[in-house]
């Protein structure tokens, strides 16, 4: 078996190792957290009977144990139980949130990918001079206004005064599609101004330190261009640090995307989570923390996978590193 393949397995078999983890400690908090969805659903006026009917019928007087694991089961098996609040299987009211989510997360991962990738490398060029302090000071302010901010900016110039979509109107993507593309992009600008700095200015960090390297030198000395060092060498041995902070971004998406998508009127997994937090609806925020845990689990093991096809040496230098461990 290849160095490669075998790379490839165990990271997907500690992706699935740390799902379980994800999932058990996320259960486990809500054992642990005060109150009773019974009590809950049926008010402070209900019997004792009426409660002990309620828990025996929501599962709740069963042991943790066992109640884990026939959630685990649902899960793999695409049961994910019944909503406390509304009386429907969780699957059915968050795939349509969870989609919407997915999609704002995507755009601005995409943003910031085309965006941050070239203007790292120009900006590169302003490493002194009067031409280097507005990039710097522009690059600061955008890391420092947070995605809220930009949200409400946008919703009042874009949505009530040039009326490009309408604030706390949400279309759907089944109604009219391009109309909730165009809500989601000013979602997705938001989340990315300030990612699309950060990109930035790491990327150029590490080409300035790259440039600055043995081995750049003494390509340079041998008559080859800068220009053709920079595309040749240092991007791809800067794309590693680039692709390892893309895939933490992307794994913060999705988390970053709550606020936005409150303030932006996007009926996502954000809202919906935090609504259902406050009605204890136990299945459903359970099912959404473990969605959120998988997806940033599957962002870091992506990145790290991009990483080794870039760069070999660091398969070889993990499977040393696992040889000496045995």
């Amino acid at each position: 078996m290849s160095t490669a393949l075998q790379y490839t397995l165990k990271r997907l078999g500690l992706l699935l190792v740390t799902m379980l983890l994800v999932s058990f400690l996320t259960f486990l908090a809500f054992e642990l957290v005060s109150g009773d969805p019974a009590r809950t659903m049926l008010g402070t006026e209900a019997t004792p009977q009426q409660l002990t009917a309620l828990r025996h019928e929501l599962g709740l007087d069963r042991p943790f144990l066992l109640r884990y694991l026939s959630w685990l089961a649902g899960f793999f098996s695409g049961n994910l139980g019944t909503s406390y609040s509304y009386r429907q299987p969780v699957w059915g009211l968050i795939a349509g949130k969870l989609e919407l989510t997915l999609w704002l997360s995507l755009m601005s991962f995409v943003l910031i990918a085309v965006i941050s990738i070239p203007l790292g490398i120009f900006s590169y060029r302003f490493t002194g001079g009067f031409a280097n302090w507005p990039r710097t000071a522009l690059n600061q302010l955008c890391m420092a206004v947070p995605p809220f901010f930009t949200g409400i900016l946008f919703s009042w110039c874009f949505g009530i005064v040039l009326r490009v979509f309408t604030p706390g109107d949400f279309p759907g993507l089944r109604e009219d599609f391009a109309a909730s593309l165009r809500h989601l992009f000013f979602g997705a600008i938001c989340l990315s101004i300030p990612r699309i700095a950060m990109t930035v200015r790491m990327l150029r960090s590490t080409v300035i330190s790259e440039m600055n390297k043995a081995y750049v030198r003494t390509a340079i000395s041998r008559g080859n261009d800068r220009r053709t060092v920079l595309t040749r060498h240092v991007l791809k041995n800067s794309m590693v640090s680039v692709v390892t902070f893309l895939g933490q971004t992307l794994a913060e998406l999705v988390g970053a995307g709550i606020v936005v998508e409150q303030v932006l009127g996007i009926p996502g997994l954000g809202r919906f989570l935090v609504t259902s937090i406050s009605h204890r609806d136990y299945p459903v925020v359970q099912t959404i923390v473990v969605i959120l845990g998988f997806w940033v689990v599957l962002a870091g093991t992506a990145a790290d996978l991009v990483n080794q096809a870039i760069d070999p040496r660091l398969r070889l230098s993990t499977a040393e590193l696992g040889g000496a461990g045995s």
